[in-house]
């Protein structure tokens, strides 16, 4: 969002700055001329940052919420250029209060924005509704195809299979989005001893037959569960974000699910091959509204609902959620590859 507010000109600054490889001139001064984004190369943290580049300028580099930003082409208070480039000074105090406001001011956006959707999201209580009739029409209307889940998905025609399986993504995604705007949700009803093997199977056929085929992916499932485990009717929202990341994401044509039981714990371990996830990104996965770079330039699409709305739903759990990115030794399309392991840990106490 403070991309597009300093696209539009609507966030004001004297001097010249560059938000995520963009640089745009400022109310009073306009880019040197002279540096060049060599100049302003360095690592975005938390921390700011100042760097003075060979020509002699100073650039002041910060994360902010997510967000690369720096103030470039300025002199600082100890430069030999003041004097040639009078106007161009911006102290490190300054640019410290600076930030501080954008940091604010993007803050303070997301929650009205936030606010406004969630009084909106609210309006959607009939739609919900009709969703949840529709989910359980067509469910019943497949189970009419045979004695069991199985039998019936064999025997059904592929419009009613396309039907039932629309109408689960459909009530997943409403109810993900619920979860956004009311944490309490992932809480509703009570906990109900399930097969979570069987689920996540079930999960997995859906998502192949509506997401992973139109990738060219594969969902192969390893491992045995033997106890049944209580969850909330949320639980399947986690299983369900994972899979639809890796279908996505992955550069392989091959997702694994792998399943680990060591005495009164299990592990669900989704296992694909994409893109290298630094730490720091990794850090930011499961942050409201958050997404990687190379994730907002090649699908405009997410939101970065699933993975926030999976961690609530862990976390009402008192389940363990997390990711891990293993390089690998080569490249594709120019991007480091890794083995991405998104792992949930189940505890019985």
């Amino acid at each position: 969002m403070i991309r597009d507010f300093f696209k539009d000109g609507l966030i004001s600054h004297n001097f010249p700055v560059m938000v995520d490889g963009v640089v745009y001139n400022g109310n009073k001064t306009n880019n040197n001329g002279i540096c060049s984004t060599n100049c302003y190369n360095g690592q975005y943290t938390n921390t700011i940052k100042s760097v003075i580049c060979s020509h002699g300028f100073t650039h002041y580099l910060k994360k902010v919420n997510g967000v690369d930003i720096a103030i470039v082409d300025v002199i600082s208070d100890n430069s030999k250029l003041a004097k040639k480039y009078r106007g161009r000074n911006v102290s490190l105090a300054y640019a410290e209060r600076w930030f501080s406001y954008i940091s604010r001011f993007g803050n303070r956006l997301e929650d009205l924005v936030y606010k406004k959707a969630s009084e909106d999201f609210d309006k959607f209580h009939e739609v919900t509704k009709w969703c949840d009739q529709i989910h359980h029409y067509s469910d019943k209307i497949l189970r009419g195809y045979g004695n069991t889940p199985k039998e019936a998905e064999r025997n059904a025609p592929k419009s009613v299979k396309s039907l039932y399986k629309s109408s689960v993504m459909l009530k997943d995604s409403l109810e993900t989005t619920g979860i956004y705007f009311n944490p309490n949700a992932a809480k509703y009803g009570r906990r109900r001893t399930t097969d979570v093997y069987r689920m996540v199977d079930k999960i997995v056929r859906v998502v192949e037959h509506s997401e992973a085929s139109a990738f060219n992916k594969k969902i192969k499932l390893s491992g045995r569960v033997d106890k049944n485990y209580d969850v909330y009717e949320s639980f399947k929202i986690i299983p369900m974000s994972f899979l639809q990341n890796a279908i996505k994401y992955s550069s392989s044509d091959e997702i694994k699910v792998r399943f680990e039981e060591f005495g009164n714990s299990l592990s669900i371990n989704i296992i694909s091959t994409g893109n290298y996830i630094t730490d720091e990104q990794l850090e930011r996965l499961f942050d409201r509204g958050y997404r990687t770079p190379w994730a907002r330039k090649t699908h405009h699409d997410g939101k970065g609902l699933g993975l926030f709305v999976s961690k609530i739903v862990a976390d009402a759990h008192d389940f363990e959620i997390g990711a891990k990115s293993m390089k690998l030794e080569y490249e594709y399309n120019g991007q480091s590859q890794a083995e991405n392991l998104f792992y949930l840990k189940l505890t019985v106490k």
